[in-house]
């Protein structure tokens, strides 16, 4: 008792005393506490672990999308009869294009103009449904709620390559309306990917702050005058750790000189009207 007393021995030890057990911390706080740590100290919150035959990068990026998949799990979204995606799209095609659309349950898709004008889905099947690539299947919304959300039975859904399968998991947290369930196994699936690197902590192109990894993949061949060569593009995913949606994603074919592919998604989330 003497030895405890002796430990306690100072101001305010009382006060700390009387407060009793203090629950933990929310996961977001935890994850945004890590990543701020991350970027200022060089990932000292996610250490870099050895994991023999993954590259030694990918365990500080494991342990930060395991991270996000606790915080996907801790979130809850309002129930709504729309889901609304706003998004800055820029590439060598199209140049910079922003759009806004809505679906339903069912998957049917308004869009909106700049000047508020509504373009509704047309009448009957002959309508385009919000589908998702999942293997070999595109999935609608509805089809979406039926996912397990148990790790290993959605994983067995994806393509055994781990390219292919982080690039369909990844376009599903991008702009789906996934169950914080599904989220958080979606996030877990990542984690367990092989090759992803924790770039730490970063701005998106609106200046917003949040945590980007990147994975380096093979993304198909020239067709151009070196026709047949591989080439292959580093992905960068910008995650917002307090939330755990994804603020930017950034496709960038490494050795050339084409300008990187950017999708910036601006807002995310239920809504109770289209406009």
């Amino acid at each position: 008792m003497s030895e405890r007393g002796d430990l306690l021995d100072f101001p305010g030890a009382d006060e700390l005393i009387a407060a009793g057990h203090v629950a933990p911390p929310a996961p977001a706080v935890v994850a945004a506490a890590r990543a701020a740590v991350a970027g200022a100290a060089g990932a000292v919150a996610y250490p870099v672990l050895d994991l023999g035959d993954r590259p030694a990068a990918s365990a500080s990026a494991a342990q930060f999308l395991n991270d996000m998949a606790d915080v996907a799990a801790d979130s809850r979204t309002a129930d709504a009869p729309y889901w609304k995606v706003r998004m800055e799209t820029v590439n060598q095609d199209d140049g910079r294009m922003a759009t806004t659309t809505f679906f339903d349950r069912a998957g049917r898709i308004w869009s909106v103009d700049a000047d508020g004008t509504v373009h509704e889905p047309p009448a009957g099947k002959a309508g385009k449904l919000k589908k998702w690539p999942v293997g070999k299947k595109w999935l609608t919304r509805p089809a979406l709620d039926k996912l397990p959300t148990e790790q290993k039975a959605l994983t067995a859904l994806f393509p055994k390559a781990d390219d292919s399968r982080f690039e369909q998991v990844a376009i599903l947290l991008e702009d789906s309306p996934a169950s914080p369930e599904l989220r958080a196994a979606l996030f877990r699936i990542l984690a367990d990917t092989p090759g992803v690197k924790l770039v730490g902590d970063v701005q998106d192109s609106k200046g917003r702050p949040g945590v980007a990894v990147e994975v380096t993949r093979k993304a198909g061949f020239s067709t151009g005058p070196e026709k047949g060569v591989t080439y292959w593009t580093t992905d960068r995913y910008t995650v917002a750790p307090d939330t755990g949606l994804l603020l930017e994603t950034i496709h960038k074919i490494r050795g050339q000189d084409i300008p990187a592919d950017r999708y910036t998604w601006l807002e995310l989330g239920p809504a109770d009207r289209v406009g």
